[in-house]
């Protein structure tokens, strides 16, 4: 048998220590998409507790509050919740493309980012699904054969439905970046997988 030692080359982008690996490219998008992420959640919040507007009409006080719609309410608890979320997220991965070890170099932590991910897309798309379905009624209103009517209500507050639909855009701006980190974590698990067994 030879005794020329074999040299093992490490897959580029990884460092290899305590069955963990680090690929810079996911730690660098994943730090991209967490401030995007904290971005987008954050303005969602700020805008929809601007959206307050009162007129005074011939029918009497037209008032459009965020606080008098229980879905807006949702929108706003899953935005923030989110928003702290994505803030933590944002820390983890500062500190793991200086440590180069982060959340996504090892199974454990990688599955776990995985299921927060998903589960903070959910609360997100559920959250922006009910503000949007109560922006549309009150911008189209609803009439179902006569038998239900939903008179259109932006006409005498344009200015809160406006700012109710600027904060939901950018809750699914949210949504779409938290889905883009769910994949991510899906190919750091791919990645961790074939170095296991490679």
């Amino acid at each position: 048998m030879s005794d020329t030692p074999v040299v093992v080359i490490p897959r580029k982008g990884y460092v290899d220590g305590h069955h963990g690996y680090h690929h810079s490219y996911h730690s660098g998008l994943n730090l991209l998409l967490r401030l995007l992420q904290a971005f987008a959640t954050a303005a969602a919040v700020i805008v929809m507790l601007l959206a307050t507007q009162t007129e005074f009409t011939r029918y009497g006080e037209v008032r459009g509050r965020w606080r008098d719609y229980p879905a807006y309410k949702w929108f706003i608890i899953a935005n923030a919740v989110v928003f702290v979320y994505a803030l933590l997220a944002t820390l983890v991965a500062c500190c793991a493309l200086i440590a180069r070890r982060g959340p996504l170099s090892y199974s454990p932590s990688a599955w776990l980012t995985f299921l927060l991910d998903f589960v903070a897309a959910s609360a997100l798309m559920s959250a922006a699904s009910a503000a949007l379905a109560v922006a549309l009624i009150a911008r189209n209103g609803q009439n179902l054969q006569g038998q239900h009517y939903w008179p259109t209500f932006c006409n005498y507050v344009t200015r809160f439905c406006d700012y109710a639909q600027g904060a939901i855009i950018a809750s699914f701006c949210g949504f779409g970046l938290l889905a883009l980190s769910t994949l991510l974590a899906a190919s750091a698990l791919h990645h961790l997988a074939w170095h296991r067994l490679h």
